[in-house]
């Protein structure tokens, strides 16, 4: 089965993604005062908010770089058939890696309050419901595959 150009360029777009996700990771201990300076305006950035921050950023940023990992893999399996359990318990891990994610921003919230903050946790509340319900989803069609396949 030939793999459709969209998966392709998606694919594409995932590993992109996945190597500026992971430059921007490296450097941004090293870079963050020219993002304030660059985003705010402002010169400099407190040493109590840096102490926060820079860890904050840091450890969302695994989670993040897990879940386009996983699907780049899923992606992978395309040609050969997307309704395999391996898919399955990858949205299972993409599912707890956003909220794992969720708990990060929530603490986030309660230590340094922003609306974006708030937007983002109810997005990775979507997402960690959404790769639930995919995988229960795919995990169903196998069954039904597999029964299809007995009977025949």
């Amino acid at each position: 089965m030939k793999e459709p150009l969209v998966s392709i360029i998606l694919k594409y777009a995932l590993y992109a993604t996945f190597v500026a996700g992971i430059i921007v990771s490296a450097s941004l201990p090293f870079m963050l005062e020219t993002y304030v300076y660059i985003t705010q305006g402002h010169t400099s950035i407190g040493t109590a908010y840096r102490a926060f921050i820079v860890p904050f950023l840091m450890g969302v940023s695994i989670p993040c770089l897990w879940i386009i990992m996983e699907m780049i893999l899923m992606l992978r399996s395309i040609p050969k058939g997307p309704f395999v359990m391996r898919n399955v318990h990858a949205l299972y891990r993409t599912g707890f890696a956003f909220l794992v994610l969720v708990i990060a921003f929530l603490v986030k919230c309660f230590m340094y309050f922003t609306f974006l903050t708030m937007i983002c946790a109810i997005i990775f509340v979507g997402g960690g419901l959404f790769s639930f319900t995919l995988a229960a989803l795919i995990r169903q069609s196998i069954v039904l595959r597999e029964e299809n396949d007995l009977t025949i």
